[in-house]
């Protein structure tokens, strides 16, 4: 199927057949990703002598209960809400339509050998991801930074379900962050587990620079290698819930 849009004067085409999903997958059989020391989502099935709600085990339809901690366990996309007591909640503020975006691949630098700023000093083993880095790999110009995906190298496999408290995770400088936001980028998506360093003390500072301008955080996405750096349309989907956050399933289709 083709869309086609009118964009800043211009009409471009997207063939929905190459949308990619950017999303891991919440398993419940199999590992996820993992963060601050997180379970894996579990699932049950109600049973008592009046009803069984598994198949497998007699009942005659699944009605299956989740466990899930949306930030720490898989793709999810977040808002101020996550950091603050405002009454915006993730449905009130996560688009429901195609957004221009960016896709672009980063490779983390040693945080100590960079100029650029963080809220709590660096330690010896990180890695950042530097506004030099970012202006190297964006055109400034594009009319696609709405919403900017970022893909960090090497891209492997095992971030499908890396546990990233037993493997030292990059994170964004505070320069970083406030280059994004001077781009308009209201949207953004990593596939790290946090934009902020996993230990600054509470602060989570990176995250409260970018909701000062900023409207979604997504955090924990998985960026194929097939999909080359470009510019086209995004549609984060999410389900109807009333909190800071929910699991998300960011799709991608070049333009």
């Amino acid at each position: 199927m083709l869309i086609t849009f009118d964009h800043f004067n211009g009409r471009v085409e997207i063939d929905l057949k190459r949308s990619v999903d950017l999303s891991i997958s919440n398993t419940f059989n199999k590992k996820n990703p993992s963060f601050f020391n997180s379970k894996n989502p579990k699932v049950k099935y109600p049973t008592s002598n009046q009803f069984i709600g598994n198949i497998s085990k007699g009942g005659r339809c699944n009605v299956p209960s989740v466990s899930l901690d949306i930030h720490c366990t898989g793709t999810h996309t977040e808002c101020k809400n996550h950091i603050t007591n405002s009454n915006e909640f993730i449905n009130d503020v996560c688009p429901k339509h195609f957004i221009p975006s960016t896709i672009i691949s980063i490779k983390p630098v040693v945080a100590k050998l960079s100029k650029d700023k963080y809220h709590v000093k660096y330690g010896e083993q990180d890695s950042i991801i530097t506004e030099e880095e970012l202006s190297k790999n964006i055109n400034t110009k594009s009319k696609y930074l709405e919403s900017l995906i970022i893909r960090t190298l090497p891209n492997e496999s095992d971030k499908l379900i890396r546990n990233y408290d037993l493997n030292p995770v990059a994170f964004f400088s505070n320069d970083a962050i406030k280059y994004i936001l001077k781009l308009g980028v209201k949207h953004l998506l990593v596939d790290l587990p946090s934009i902020d360093r996993d230990n600054d003390h509470g602060l989570l500072g990176n995250h409260h620079l970018f909701f000062e301008k900023g409207k979604t955080i997504s955090e924990f996405l998985f960026i194929p290698n097939k999909i080359e750096d470009g510019v086209g349309f995004l549609q984060i989907q999410i389900p109807n819930w009333s909190l800071d956050a929910a699991p998300s399933r960011p799709i991608f289709c070049p333009i």
